[in-house]
């Protein structure tokens, strides 16, 4: 599946906090965009040519609903989506 112009709906994990928001997957990139009601605003976007690993990770150490994109400069992205294998391979295709 290609998600280019595509959003879904994601919680971006910082610290102990889980961001609410939206992945917008753009042809270069993708970006974190947090809803209005969160206090933090992180939102990070990521280039496909910076990722260096996708890996599957779990919430709470038991959902099997994450995922961890690590960038080449060593920062970690703790995502939580649905449909977390269609992401995943999607951005295993677009950074190789």
């Amino acid at each position: 599946m290609n998600y280019v112009g595509q959003s879904v709906k994601a919680n971006y994990i910082k610290g102990f906090e889980s961001i609410g928001g939206n992945l917008h997957f753009y042809d270069d990139g993708f970006e974190f965009k947090p809803h209005a009601l969160n206090i933090q605003k992180h939102n990070p976007f990521i280039y496909y040519n910076d990722i260096s690993s996708v890996s599957k990770r779990n919430t709470l150490g038991l959902v099997p609903n994450g995922i961890l994109v690590s960038t080449k400069d060593g920062t970690e992205h703790k995502l939580v989506v649905f449909n977390r294998q269609h992401i995943m391979r999607f951005l295993d295709e677009v950074r190789s």
